[in-house]
């Protein structure tokens, strides 16, 4: 490991809570950030991050699922925690209850269990297409050649989009999220470009659904939508398409590049779900609950005494999920991976409470389905140049992932 990038200001305190400096911008080595957040977490629930114009981190699952579910008190109107005064307004990432749910309830129908399980079959044919012609290789980068493309052209599938979009997408989203609180020159108006790109598309596509609607197709339900008492307007339709490409693709590439990084450096486990692949999904759920990565950030819109801390109205909170679902007091050896865990419900990984995230059925299956077919065909298998490798936050996840097996004869 690296030298630590959280500094503990010892003798510093606001309102009672410790202050850290921690850049979660800054590429770490693989899994650094978890074991720092462990080490904050084993300081306080609670501390007061100096980075930019100094934010709340809360790190505890019950400091972090409490804000998931006082959206009275911690607002979804800035999700940025460095960036208080956004310019922008994500629908319905960014709104409030009961607003909120006018927007998920015109969104629900394709990412349903029921909706999910009739297009199983057709998830798990675009798995083994991605999975088939890299078997006698040998050697891949896991994340270019499966985890950025397979979620991808699942999403495009679900909301009724051509399948050949999906490289475009994968770029696309790869530059915004690469520029959401980055410093570096060129970076944000990069994100300013492929935001464009991604509302251009849209507004074509909206174009054509007017002139052209089509039966049984998302989008044109959502363009004939009314939220509350209003038909939606232009421009919540292109906003709403914007989120939903951007929340729908790079979460479940990250989760998958942890799984197999964990899977191929721990063969014990590995071995485990190569006996009996009905542990597959006790799996995928424990491997989430350990390699969680969402770091989201909430507005406190009113002053508040949260667990003991003053917080003032206008300060920026970080609701550390890749802490709060490694906390101690909620798991035993809770940094450790274990498949007989029975403790491990309820998880904060896809949120709480409003705002849990609105394709969590979707995530599951294709962390199931991706297990279950990359296992049939490549089930022995190692990472390789580990040590060049990094992770990057706020979202965590991992830029590559170099896997090596052996190619029978």
């Amino acid at each position: 490991m690296t030298e630590s990038p959280v500094q503990i200001l010892e003798g510093e305190e606001r309102n009672g809570c410790p202050v850290v400096h921690f850049d979660f911008n800054q590429p770490l080595p693989l899994n650094q950030y978890h074991s720092e957040l462990d080490r904050l977490r084993a300081i306080s629930p609670i501390v007061w991050n100096t980075y930019g114009q100094g934010f709340w981190m809360l790190l505890s699952d019950d400091t972090v699922r409490e804000a998931y579910h006082k959206y009275e008190i911690f607002s979804s109107e800035a999700t940025i925690p460095t960036v208080p005064e956004p310019d922008w307004h994500w629908i319905p990432t960014m709104e409030n209850p009961p607003q909120h749910k006018l927007y998920r309830r015109v969104l629900n129908a394709p990412f349903s269990p029921r909706a999910i399980r009739d297009r199983e079959d057709r998830i798990r044919d675009h798995a083994i297409s991605f999975i088939e012609p890299i078997v006698q290789t040998g050697r891949v980068n896991f994340v270019d050649a499966f985890a950025k493309e397979f979620p991808t052209k699942v999403f495009l599938e679900i909301v009724g989009l051509p399948h050949e979009d999906s490289k475009q997408f994968v770029e696309w989203v790869e530059i915004v999220f690469g520029g959401l609180g980055a410093e570096e020159d060129g970076a944000a108006d990069a994100m300013a470009g492929a935001q464009a790109a991604i509302r251009q598309y849209f507004a074509d596509l909206l174009e054509d659904r007017k002139a052209n609607p089509r039966e049984d197709d998302f989008f044109t339900d959502l363009s004939q939508a009314t939220i509350g008492a209003n038909r939606i307007t232009d421009e919540e339709f292109l906003n709403i398409c914007n989120v939903l490409i951007l929340a729908g693709l790079d979460t479940v590439k990250s989760q998958l590049g942890y799984c197999l990084l964990h899977l191929a450096t721990h063969p014990d486990d590995r071995q485990r779900i190569l006996d009996d692949p009905a542990l597959i999904p006790v799996a995928v759920e424990e491997l989430v609950r350990v390699y969680s990565i969402v770091m989201d950030g909430r507005k406190i819109v009113q002053d508040a005494e949260f667990h003991g801390c003053p917080m003032k109205a206008g300060e920026m909170a970080m609701l550390t999920v890749p802490s709060a679902t490694r906390d101690e007091t909620k798991y035993a050896d809770p940094t450790q991976v274990d498949f007989d865990r029975t403790d491990a419900t309820g998880h904060l990984a896809f949120a709480a409470g409003p705002h849990k995230c609105l394709g969590t059925h979707l995530a599951r299956r294709e962390l199931n389905i991706a297990m279950e077919e990359w296992h049939k065909r490549i089930p022995h298998y190692r990472a390789v140049d580990l040590s060049k490798l990094s992770e990057t936050g706020p979202q965590l996840g991992l830029e590559e992932l170099w896997l090596e097996w052996d190619v029978a004869e």
